[in-house]
């Protein structure tokens, strides 16, 4: 994943602003100005998966099926514990 720190990225609109005319900080994400220039129809876009992190989705000619999430700033969404699941379903059990 990208590796450039949030302080020199840009904001960008998840749903593409020039359809959804307003701002909704819940698909608002940070995008370095190289890959946020890479964003345009037809080519790389964007979209916020169920669990809030932006995926990244490439032109179909590109396209090879695996998820497209930068973990670089987040290596913890890598871990995961076998009890994870049982603690989501019942919490303070552990």
């Amino acid at each position: 994943g990208c590796t450039v720190s949030g302080y020199y990225c840009e904001v960008h609109h998840t749903t593409d602003y020039s359809t959804c005319h307003s701002t909704d900080i819940n698909q608002l994400t940070f995008a370095c100005g190289p890959h946020h220039r890479m964003l345009d129809p037809g080519g790389w876009s964007t979209r916020k998966n169920t669990r809030g992190d932006t995926e990244w989705k490439p032109p179909p000619h590109l396209e090879r099926g695996q998820p497209r999430t930068n973990t670089y700033h987040h290596p913890e969404k890598l871990l995961h514990h076998e009890h994870d699941d049982d603690e989501a379903d019942n919490p303070g059990a552990a």
